[in-house]
């Protein structure tokens, strides 16, 4: 049950503005894949350029906005722990107070699983641990016994959450260097410091599921596009590395429920 939640938790915590639960879930974090887009980045409209520099007072609101304005985003991870490498990619579309996202992840010693979040429900295919078909988990189904596991979840799929549950955590953003160039996008670094004692809602949640403590401060470096879309975010801590890469921006990502004959009928445990 704990890898399962483990699972679910990366997967939300690594679409957040922060994913501070991917830095110390140890070896539940896992990696993902994404689904096929139909457009080109560079057909999609461009938001309106920034007129200042990030600053610690508007970071995630900028961000935040940035990413909900787009609508949809594909994103890859490299997760190291412990010396070993996982790796993640996944496509994110974002809805009204929520996003839907799927993820095909490769376990070390577990093998690949996919998880998909739509429309407010999990499905989690664990191979042969489920029959190498989808397990659907409704957070809200109190009749079923993995439901308690999820709960709170999908709360933490709103994007606005972070707004709030940042709100005076932020301590330090500072402007590093000139602007670089990231598969064709010129984006500039920021380097971003985080207070988890000051924490609150969903994120400190997702910290707190992680069965780790925290350290007092995390780092984080971000690189950040004109239209204030992240373009990569790097941390290290706790013997925990992870880079994240953001690309097709506003484009036409399908992320779609499994279809009913993918669905197990039988229950995970």
């Amino acid at each position: 049950m704990r890898l399962v939640r483990g699972i679910a938790v990366l997967s939300v915590a690594s679409v957040g503005v922060l994913g501070l639960a991917a830095c110390s879930s140890g070896t539940d974090a896992p990696a993902s894949s994404s689904s096929a887009s139909a457009s080109s980045e560079s057909d999609k409209a461009p938001a309106e350029k920034a007129s200042s520099d990030l600053t610690a007072e508007n970071f995630v609101q900028r961000i935040t906005d940035a990413q909900i304005a787009a609508g949809s985003v594909s994103m890859a991870t490299t997760t190291e722990v412990q010396g070993t490498s996982m790796d993640m990619t996944g496509d994110i579309v974002f809805t009204d107070g929520s996003q839907n996202l799927a993820m095909t992840m490769t376990v070390p010693g577990s093998g690949e699983m996919q998880v998909r979040f739509v429309d407010g429900i999990f499905y989690m295919n664990m191979g042969e641990l489920s029959q190498n078909k989808f397990v659907a988990i409704d957070p809200a189904d109190e009749s079923n016994p993995m439901a308690s596991s999820f709960e709170g979840l999908t709360e933490q799929m709103d994007p606005a959450a972070s707004v709030e549950a940042l709100e005076g955590a932020i301590t330090s953003v500072e402007k590093e260097g000139e602007p670089v160039d990231l598969d064709g996008v010129k984006a500039q670094q920021y380097t971003v410091v985080v207070d988890t004692t000051k924490l609150t809602g969903s994120i400190k949640e997702q910290a707190d599921a992680a069965g780790t403590a925290l350290p007092e401060t995390l780092t984080y470096q971000y690189w950040i596009d004109a239209d204030d879309l992240m373009r990569k975010v790097v941390m290290d801590v706790m013997g925990t590395s992870m880079e994240m890469t953001f690309s097709n921006w506003g484009e036409d990502l399908q992320v779609v429920a499994p279809s009913a004959d993918e669905i197990s009928t039988e229950p995970l445990f």
